[in-house]
Order: structure tokens, then C-alpha cells, then sequence
């Protein structure tokens, strides 16, 4: 048995790498979602295998979604994820009802076992006869505690604040979406972010200042937030002086994600939308892929340039450039824009130093956005 000098784990229990195909076509770590969470209670197990299956399938009965939140807060819900992901020339967070999946983690613990870790092996998606994502994985002890913490917060029990109070998400997300709806019918009473003028520069680049001020008074003033036209909902939502709207913003950004492309057991990716949007082929087995599709790399896309080159980066840089290089057909063609590629320090440094705060985040990311459109950062060596 070898060692793996990266860890001083055995080689046959390091940690399985994904596959070039799947890290290609789920573009980041957004559609990790989509291969870890169905995987859970995967992992090493001295039990025989048949308490394994048991185990990792779950209870016999598919588990319900149960809900959270009041219709009028759904619907607040919905205007706020279809801002975070709008719908244009692709379908949005609010067509993959990403709402739904926020709202059914926000009621996790009303289900038994809790909506946490989706079942397996496999999906009925590709060849199965049953759907074993739908049967969720009872939580032990540790579980339940660490994850009724993060939802529902301490609530001044005092077996929760062994590290003091905690706010969950569902008192994060009732607040804010109540929130949301002041700030909607503040807007008809002429009470106004002091930067306006700043958000629709920096973030409204399509809406004049005088198109905001003339939808702002056109409101009958008993509008709620979903009720607002796309503009103004950004209006309430770029505020950064309003810190309840902004703790709200940096919990639904990746709950969106999530419920956008993530498992459509979990509530959203309705339709499989999100998968199709990215080209992802979500769960293949027990089908799997063919020996073409394993051994060939793939037409190159979007997400390509972020590869290191231990995944085949640069054959998919030559397909890009030969693809590039031949006749034109009339047919318009894809467009390649360089990408401004920063060392995985760096990278890790900035999300550290945003602590938690996608705003922060957004504010740090600033100087690599604005980087000479020419300008190509190369992997370092930790990437080889």
C-alpha cells in the first residue's frame, strides 16, 4: 500500500479527484452541490456492505419538502433570487424556483429524516428504477446539533451556546425578507438610499437616474418588494448602508446557487433547468459515460481557461485554437475573451479577507475585473 506525499494518507484512501468531464461541465464550485451532496455517507466503512447500501439509501419512503416560510414571504423570496440570477437570454434562479429549495432547507428539521444529505448511489435519471436521491439520510447526534445551529440557530438553549448565541438562517431570512418589503414601501414615501445617485452609476449602467426616480414614482406605495420593477428591487439590494438587507444578500446568493443548479431533490433546478443552462449532464450512473466520452476531450467551453493543466488544459487550449483557425462558415462563431486567472493564494487571501461578506467580497474583486482586457494570469505551481 503507497503513501500519498501530499497527506501521509494510503493511497487507497485519499480522497477520489473528479473527473475532468464533470469539474469541465459544472464550471466551479457552484455545481459541487451536484456531485458531493448525493454522495454523502460514502465514505469508508468497515460495516458489511449490505448496512452500507442500507445506510447510504436511506429510509424506504421518499422524504417530503416541507415549508418554512408564509406565501407572502415566498414570494418576496422569489423577487430576491430572481435579482441574484436574473432571467435574460437564459432561464434565472426564479424559472429553476431556486425559492423552493431555499425554503425547504429553511424547514429541514420539520422532515424526518431531515432535508440535509440527499441519498444514493443513484437517481432514476439515467437507467436506476428508483430514485434513491429522494430518500434523505438520517443525521446522527453531532449532526443534528451543528446543523439546527446553522438553521435555527442557538435560541438560548444552552446546549446550542457553548460558544455563544447564534443567529440561524431562518431568523436571517425572516428578518431580511421583512426587510425587503419595508424598503419597497419606504421607496413611495420619497425615503431614498443616501448613495442613489452611486448604485444606479455603479450598478444600474442600463437605467438613467431619472428612469429610476420616474419608477419610483409611479409606485402606488403599497407595493412589497416582489412587486417592484427589476430596477428598483437592485436599488434596495446594492444599499450597502442597510445591513440587514446586506446579512440577507450574503446568505441567499449561494442558497440561489445552490437551489439553481443544484440536485432537483433539494427543491430547485426545476425542470433540470440549471443543468441544462450549464451543459451539465448531472448524475450518469448507473449508465456512466461511454468509452468515447471518457477517453475524448470535450468541445471546449466557458469554464475551460480555469483548468490547470493536469486536466487536460492545454489539449483544450489547441482544440480552442484549431477550432479558431478554420474556415469560416457564415455561422457565427463562439467568442473567446482572455480570462484573468490568479494564484490559488491570492484567490484564497481575497475570500479570507471578505470574511463571510459577499458585498466584501465583490468590493475585493473590483481591481481583478477592471485588469487590462489583455492581461493572462498563469496557474502557479501548486496547480500542476
Amino acid at each position: 500500500m503507497g503513501t500519498d506525499p501530499t497527506s501521509g494518507a494510503p493511497e487507497d484512501e485519499r480522497p477520489r479527484s473528479l473527473s475532468r468531464r464533470v469539474v469541465l461541465q459544472c464550471g466551479g464550485a457552484v455545481c459541487m452541490q451536484a456531485w458531493l451532496l448525493p454522495m454523502a455517507g460514502c465514505g469508508t466503512s468497515t460495516a458489511p456492505a449490505a448496512q452500507q447500501s442500507a445506510a447510504l439509501r436511506g429510509p424506504e419512503r421518499a422524504t417530503p419538502l416541507a415549508r418554512f416560510l408564509t406565501d407572502a414571504e415566498r414570494a418576496t423570496l422569489r423577487g430576491l433570487v430572481d435579482r441574484l440570477i436574473p432571467s435574460d437570454l437564459t432561464p434565472g434562479a426564479a424559472v429553476a424556483e431556486a425559492e423552493n429549495a431555499i425554503d425547504a432547507f429553511l424547514a429541514a428539521f420539520l422532515t424526518d429524516p431531515p432535508l440535509i444529505y440527499a441519498g444514493g448511489p443513484f437517481s432514476d435519471r439515467a437507467g436506476a428504477t428508483d430514485n434513491d436521491f429522494e430518500r434523505f439520510i438520517p443525521l446522527d447526534a453531532y449532526e443534528q446539533l451543528a446543523w439546527r445551529l446553522v438553521i435555527e440557530g442557538s435560541q438560548a438553549l444552552p446546549e446550542r451556546e457553548f460558544n455563544g448565541p447564534v443567529k440561524g438562517l431562518q431568523q436571517i431570512y425572516r428578518e431580511g425578507l421583512a426587510r425587503l418589503d419595508a424598503r419597497a414601501q419606504q421607496l413611495a414615501t420619497g425615503i431614498l438610499p443616501a448613495a442613489l445617485g452611486d448604485i444606479v452609476a455603479a450598478q444600474l449602467a442600463d437605467t438613467g437616474l431619472e428612469a429610476v426616480l420616474a419608477q419610483i414614482n409611479a409606485l402606488a406605495g403599497n407595493e412589497g418588494f416582489a412587486d417592484l420593477p427589476a430596477p428598483l428591487r437592485d436599488l434596495i439590494l446594492f444599499d450597502s448602508s442597510d445591513a440587514t438587507v446586506q446579512a440577507l444578500v450574503d446568505v441567499a446568493f449561494p442558497d440561489t446557487l445552490a437551489g439553481t443548479y443544484g440536485p432537483p431533490e433539494y427543491g430547485g433546478n426545476r425542470d433540470l433547468v440549471g443543468w441544462t443552462l450549464t451543459d451539465f449532464d448531472g448524475d450518469v450512473q448507473p449508465r456512466g459515460y461511454s468509452d468515447d466520452a471518457v477517453v475524448n476531450a470535450d468541445n471546449p467551453g466557458a469554464f475551460d481557461g480555469l483548468l490547470p493543466p493536469s486536466y487536460g488544459r492545454d489539449a483544450v487550449s489547441a482544440s480552442a485554437t484549431a477550432k479558431s483557425d478554420a474556415p469560416q462558415t457564415g455561422v457565427a462563431e463562439a467568442v473567446t475573451l482572455p480570462l484573468v486567472i490568479a494564484p490559488s493564494e491570492s484567490l484564497a487571501a481575497i475570500i479570507l479577507d471578505a470574511g463571510g461578506s459577499l458585498a466584501g467580497l465583490k468590493r475585493r474583486l473590483e481591481p481583478w475585473a477592471n485588469a487590462p482586457s489583455d492581461a493572462i494570469w498563469a496557474w502557479s505551481a501548486d496547480h500542476a
